[in-house]
């Protein structure tokens, strides 16, 4: 059973007292909270899953992540199976100092983690050669050596491609028409990457993951190094979804006007080729396509929901327009790419 966050956007309703969470945490841990680092939300501001600070606890930096959405599976619980399973002396989780489980009565968990000195594989939205080799060799050795037990059983609806991103295919359309966002054009998308999904997903395999693998996530302490966070997120997800994630990300950071699609197409085709030298991508002939389809998935996942709910300092509408073209842009290549592979 993986953990539902998204999923959870009808039903939550974020922290009733944050500040009386956090000061009942400080009372029972010890642990002096500095600047609030980040704020998990479920696609809106008001809908606070999860809260990060770093500060100190036992004179030692550390970082104290709230978790106000009840979990599934228990963060704690989490790392301590990845720990007892991991092979890889180069990736590994944050430690952690102590927490507490999610509960009814408190209507919180929280965690005391190790504060990470260090900088994250690449800066957004764009790696350079050198990094995206790095990110290579860091796929290689966490898919290899990371992922030896899945923490979790799969769940039914984990257990097929096709019917698992259906399934979160409806969800984000629920959230857009609640939102008023779903138009003749969006309805043409989703016609769209239906009949791929339905065409090519059912050949392709549901793997064990980290479901959110993108720079944000992944510290580089040294070439031989790697911290992984965000570990609430270890899911069920179709092959190569992992590969395609943290690229979606650094799109959806873009915020510069003259980037094109056919910029960020060739980049993405750089990617491909960087992949095809790993030693698990070589054996599956089928890299190329399922890839494609995960940067179509991940593409509706941005025009339905993702970005109309994330953060533009300045110049809001004028970004949203951009992200849309580039996007559309993206999925229709997508698509190109899968209809030569019928």
């Amino acid at each position: 059973m993986s953990n539902r966050i998204t999923e959870k956007y009808f039903t939550h309703t974020g922290f009733s007292d944050a500040a009386k969470t956090l000061k009942e945490i400080v009372a029972a841990t010890g642990f002096r909270p500095g600047q609030e680092i980040f704020r998990g939300q479920i696609y809106d501001k008001n809908k606070v899953g999860s809260l990060i600070y770093r500060g100190q606890w036992r004179n030692k930096p550390a970082v104290l992540k709230i978790q106000g959405l009840c979990p599934e599976i228990d963060e704690i619980d989490i790392i301590k199976r990845f720990n007892r399973q991991n092979k890889s002396t180069k990736v590994r989780l944050p430690r952690l100092y102590g927490g507490k489980k999610w509960n009814k009565i408190n209507g919180y968990g929280y965690l005391l983690l190790e504060y990470i000195d260090a900088p994250k594989i690449y800066r957004p939205p764009f790696a350079d050669t050198r990094q995206m080799r790095d990110f290579r060799a860091l796929y290689q050795e966490y898919k290899s050596r990371c992922l030896n037990t899945p923490l979790f059983a799969q769940e039914p609806d984990e257990r097929q491609s096709l019917r698992f991103v259906m399934k979160r295919l409806k969800h984000w359309l629920a959230v857009a028409q609640s939102k008023g966002r779903v138009n003749k054009t969006t309805k043409a998308m989703v016609r769209k990457f239906q009949a791929l999904a339905r065409r090519h997903l059912p050949g392709v395999r549901m793997k064990f993951m980290h479901g959110h693998f993108t720079y944000d996530d992944i510290y580089k302490l040294s070439a031989n190094e790697y911290v992984l966070m965000s570990n609430l997120f270890w899911s069920y997800r179709p092959e190569y979804y992992d590969a395609a994630f943290h690229l979606w990300a650094g799109i959806k950071s873009i915020r510069k006007q003259h980037i094109t699609v056919n910029y960020v197409i060739s980049y993405l085709e750089k990617w491909i080729a960087e992949y095809k030298k790993l030693p698990i991508v070589r054996k599956d002939a089928g890299f190329e396509r399922k890839f494609y389809l995960m940067m179509a998935e991940r593409c509706v996942a941005a025009l339905l929901v993702d970005l109309r709910n994330q953060y533009y300092a300045s110049n809001r509408q004028k970004h949203i327009t951009h992200l849309v073209k580039l996007f559309s842009g993206i999925f229709d290549y997508c698509g190109e790419q899968l209809n030569k592979n019928k």
